[in-house]
Parts: C-alpha cells; structure tokens; sequence
C-alpha cells in the first residue's frame, strides 16, 4: 500500500499540481479579477490609483482623511511632490505595493472618475436593454431618400410599386410620382422624366449668353440664384420663388425673352421640389436589424447545424470505402487548416468582385439580407472539414461484426443507421456540438476581417465583436468586461445542458 501512495504523491506533485497552479494564475484569477472590472465604469486607461496629481488636490482628497500614520508615511513613500509644477508622482507600481495602495485610497473614499464601482449597473443596462441600440434586435424606420438629395435617376419597378406608391396617402401623390418616373429598360425600372431633372432645367440658364456671345450672368450669381430656389421649392414657398425671380430679372435688366426663361426654370424648379418632398415622405421603409444578440444567436444556430450536417454526411460518404478516400479527407479537412484572415480575404475577393461579375447582382457582402447567410456559408465551409474527422473517427471506431450481424439478419440501410451507426457515433455527436456551439457563440476573426466595424449597418456584429469594439473603441471597459461575463455564462449554461442531455442519450444507447 505504501508504493501506490507513494506514485499517486508523484504524479500529483509532477503532474496535477503544476496544473493546478497554471489554471489558478491564468484563469481563476483573470476571471475574478474582470468580475471585479465589470462592476466599475472603467474607461481601460485610467488606472484605480493615480500617476499625478495636482497637490492641493492630492492633500485634501488623500493626505488629510488617512487616519494611519502607517498608511501615510507608506502613500508619501510612493507619492513624491514635485516643486516644478506643484504636484504629486507616483513612481512604478506591481504587486503587493499597488494593491496595498489601492486598498489604502479606497479607505479614503477616492476613485477617478474613468475608474469607479459601479456595482452592478453594467449588468442591469445590458438586461433592461439601456445598452447601445443595435445590441438587442429591433424595427426601425429607414428613410431611403432626403429631399436635400439629388432625385434617383431611376427606380426599380418593385421597389416603386411596393415601397412608394404603397405609402401614398393621396391620389395627388400617386400622380405626382407617376408622372415624373415612366417605365422604361423593358418595364422592370422607372426612370426620372427630364423635366424634372435639375441639371436639364437648369441648363437653358448657363447657355444664355449677351450679345458678344459672352456669359450673359456671374456664374457665382447664377448658382445663388439656383441654390436659393432650390430652397424656395423644398420649403414650398412659392411667393419666396417669384420674388427671388423677379429680383433676378431686374437686377440684370433681363429683356422679355431673357425673363420668360428664368421664370419657366423657377416653375420646373418648384415642381421638382415638389416630388422631392413627396418621394422623401412616402420613401420610407421598415427595416427589422437583428442586433448584436440576435446575429449572435442566428449565426450559432444556423453554423452549428450547417457544419454538423455537412460534416457528417462528408463523414458518412468516406467511410463508405470510395476510392482516393485520403487524397478527399485531406481535401475537405485543408479549410480548417487555413489562417482565419485568409480565409476571410479569399470569400471578400469572392464576394466582392467574382460574384458581381458572374451573376450581374452588385450587392453581395454590403447587402443586410444577404450578408448573415455569406457569413454562415464561409463559416460551414471553413469548419466542416475539422468536425468531419471526427465523425469518421466514430464511425471507423463501430463495430464490423455488429454490421455484419445485422446485414446477415435482414436490416436495412436505414435500420442499420437508425439503430446501430446513430446510437454509437453519440460520443462523436456530443462533442462535435459542443465545440461547434461554443466556438459560434465566441467568433471574432473570420466576421471581423470580413465586415469590420461596418457589421453595425448589416447586422452582422456578434457578441465578442461588440465586446471588442466597447473595450477599445468606445473606450467602456467595464461594460465590455460585464458583457463578456454574461457572454461566458451563456456558453456554460448552453454548453453544460447540451453535455447533460446528450451524455444521457449516449448512457440509453
């Protein structure tokens, strides 16, 4: 009995021990010490015990409420006053010291403003949804066209049909927008009629010349007079119109035929400003943005199953015995061994320049509908090849005998994979959608260095990418590190159920 005692002491001391310490220092206590930075609205910079301070502020703050001597004569021991600009330094601090320290200032009530306990109001915003507008999902009104902007010079013929003439609320409106966009390029698009084109009605201006044959007007006092009756038009003062017209006229000493021309274009003019204003008040659309948790949880749903299934039925194909199984294996398993970013560059290139080139659709990565499902889609293809090993592990790891026996007894293909393949290849099941969902729930790079903080205006920001953009970014490391522990107790619960459910399955088969 002493030898086995004695080993099991080795290998605890050699083995188990070292591990314990590492788990202690590199997890146990970052995670408790980010516990800690979540309850405080620290900004990442300002540190809990000053650099410098100014010594009036130093002395009233710190000096006068320490009660100890001991606590005193160590806080001048690191503080040192500098007569050159009348503050207190602190010289470099680690270890015990600092925390000894902070401990010391916090006696004293004092806390930087970037630096202070919060207690759990971090938590309570990310909850009660008082966090940034695109972290939970939402509907929103999107406005796709200001009366300050140029007219479209054409329009989609469904999106006409369904996004403007549908929220007309006048006959007058219809015929308004009717009239000034006429099907054209074989009825699937409307374009602008040119009398309602700014540069087309105010062409005949810039053409009237004097009678040398020079310009008739300043150009500065021609694109004043066009820029004001633009104005005039989108406020919809016709009185405002006219006058700035015939001011124009007298100005200039304008003969009739001269006047006639200025006031056609301040009439066509007022009349664009007219579908102006129309086509910004009816152009208004309902968009539905998933935010940060509803991307999240779409992409973890939908990568976990796309790369499962894909996996699995690569697994299924090659242990079926076809032939160059190990040249295909290799072939399948090469995505996964590629660098994220590169992974990311290739699909972008893909994305951006073949795709639009092929199929004539320009949007591809930049469009909100589209760019969830391309992310999904890259994202199964670089990881099937990881999780395909080791469904065929399991599989390679079945029974020949039991196969045999049940092929001898009659069963059928699906039989044989209802009753033999699924029950044994649990094991396999179980962890494969364990990493998969965890690995969902924490992706960053490949999203990242495909979309950016551009992932905002297409929804397609996940929850650690958020996580990153408030650290460092917004400058909220308090609220990113309570972000972060709410992210890592939804990968425990989820992931922990999953373990538990699945293992139950494994022990009833």
């Amino acid at each position: 009995m002493v030898e086995p005692k004695r080993k099991t002491a080795f290998y605890f001391t050699v083995f188990i021990l070292p591990c314990l310490v590492l788990y202690v220092l590199f997890f146990i206590a970052p995670f408790i010490r980010g516990i800690g930075i979540s309850l405080t609205n620290w900004d990442g910079l300002t540190p809990k015990t000053p650099i410098i301070m100014e010594k009036t502020q130093f002395e009233s703050l710190v000096l006068s409420k320490l009660e100890k001597k001991s606590d005193r004569d160590f806080v001048l021991k690191i503080y040192s006053l500098d007569p050159e600009d009348n503050s207190y330094k602190r010289i470099a601090l680690n270890g015990v010291d600092r925390t000894r320290l902070e401990r010391i200032l916090r006696k004293t009530g004092y806390e930087p403003a970037q630096n202070k306990f919060v207690g759990l109001d971090n938590y309570k915003k990310v909850f009660t949804g008082k966090v940034d507008a695109d972290f939970y999902p939402r509907v929103y009104t999107q406005k796709k066209y200001t009366a300050t902007s140029d007219l479209p010079a054409s329009i989609g013929k469904k999106e006409f049909d369904n996004e403007i003439l549908k929220n007309c609320r006048t006959n007058e409106e219809r015929t308004i927008l009717k009239d000034a966009y006429v099907p054209a390029g074989g009825g699937d698009r409307r374009t602008l009629d040119p009398k309602y084109d700014a540069f087309e009605i105010t062409t005949p201006l810039y053409d009237m010349t004097g009678s040398d044959g020079s310009s008739l007007f300043d150009a500065d006092k021609l694109d004043s007079l066009i820029t004001g009756l633009e104005q005039d038009s989108l406020s919809r003062d016709r009185s405002a119109l006219e006058s700035a017209v015939q001011s124009f006229i007298q100005e200039n000493a304008l003969g009739a035929d001269k006047a006639v021309v200025i006031k056609k274009t301040g009439d066509a003019l007022y009349a664009a400003g007219g579908l102006r204003a129309v086509l910004a008040d009816v152009w208004v659309v309902k968009q539905f943005n998933m935010g940060v948790t509803g991307f999240t949880v779409f992409f973890a749903i939908f990568s976990v199953i796309g790369i499962n299934l894909l996996a699995f039925g690569l697994a299924l194909a090659l242990d079926t015995g076809v032939h160059g199984q190990k040249v295909l294996r290799s072939i399948f398993f090469l995505p996964n061994v590629l660098s994220m970013v590169i992974v990311a560059l290739i699909w972008s290139l893909l994305f951006v320049q073949l795709l639009p080139a092929v199929s004539g659709v320009k949007e591809w990565i930049s469009d909100p509908h589209k760019t969830p499902w391309l992310l999904v889609l890259v994202s199964v293809w670089q990881g099937c090849g990881y999780y395909m090993i080791v469904y065929l592990a399991g599989l390679q790891n079945i029974p020949t005998d039991i196969v045999e026996a049940a092929k001898i007894d009659g069963a059928s293909v699906f039989q044989r994979f209802h009753f033999i393949t699924m029950p044994m290849i649990m094991p396999a099941v179980t962890i494969s959608l364990f990493l998969s969902i965890a690995n969902a729930l924490k992706s960053f790079d490949l999203i990242y260095a495909m979309i950016g903080p551009t992932g905002y205006a297409t929804g397609t920001v996940p929850f650690v990418m958020d996580i990153y953009f408030d650290a460092f970014a917004q400058k909220q490391a308090g609220m990113a590190t309570a972000k972060a522990m709410v992210l890592f107790v939804v990968i425990f619960i989820i992931t922990g159920l999953q373990l538990f459910t699945m293992k139950r399955r494994e022990i009833e088969a």
